[in-house]
């Protein structure tokens, strides 16, 4: 391996810790902002619940209406952020791909270089294969929330006098954020099993930057620059 290609190796491999990294903080926010859409769809059910047993029926609808709307926003939020998470998914796997094509030319012939691309390529591997499976649970993430969300937007106003369709709608929208809520604690697993495997392939690649610049360093010092000898007879200038 080249000194230069296995600096780039090792830059497309911090890239791509640094997008798992992100991709994990954007888990956990999601995880948190679905938790608060499942609590104000509870408070929805509740008052929807109270609608049928109180003789204040117009008053716990109308209540019943208010988290719905609540809801969509936070549907939106979650929107968003699955969206965000599925983009720091592509950069990673991305950074994953151009690592890899780098560590394909790899020069073996090298004991050094053999044994730091030995240790990195199993590791990106895993990292590449855990990016993989997160990408389409993330998507199926976005596709509950969406459904749940779509839910929430058939209460309008006169729907609110047909209770049957108050409760279809907070009945759907529960079991779609309930999906999205199973899917965002798997993709929590994968996405940190991928930030370890992420995380020691930095400090791979850590080693191999800098046994690179020691390499440049020792050439730079090998080459003794070369100074013109005057050539015998030739004219004073």
């Amino acid at each position: 391996m080249r000194t230069d290609t296995a600096l780039q190796a090792a830059d497309a491999v911090f890239m791509a810790g640094q997008a798992v990294g992100r991709a994990r903080r954007v888990v956990d926010e999601l995880h948190t902002s679905i938790n608060s859409a499942l609590r104000v769809l509870d408070d929805a059910e509740l008052d929807s619940a109270k609608a049928r047993l109180s003789d204040r029926g117009d008053y716990y609808l109308e209540a019943a209406g208010e988290h719905l709307s609540r809801l969509q926003r936070r549907c939106s939020d979650n929107a968003e952020l699955a969206d965000e998470l599925t983009g720091h998914l592509e950069r990673a796997s991305q950074a994953i791909a151009d690592a890899h094509d780098l560590l394909q030319d790899a020069d073996t012939s090298d004991p050094e270089i053999a044994s730091e691309v030995a240790q990195l390529k199993p590791r990106l591997a895993v990292v590449g294969e855990m990016i993989d499976l997160a990408k389409p649970m993330a998507r199926l993430t976005a596709q509950h929330v969406d459904s749940a969300q779509l839910a929430a937007q058939q209460v309008t106003p006169p729907s609110l006098l047909e209770p049957v369709t108050l409760e279809r709608s907070i009945a759907t929208a529960g079991k779609e954020l309930g999906r999205a809520d199973e899917d965002v604690r798997l993709l929590e697993n994968v996405v940190d099993h991928a930030a370890a495997n992420a995380r020691q392939s930095a400090g791979i690649a850590s080693e191999i930057t800098d046994n690179a610049r020691r390499r440049m360093a020792e050439q730079g010092r090998g080459q003794v620059p070369r100074q013109a000898s005057p050539v015998v007879g030739s004219p004073a200038r």
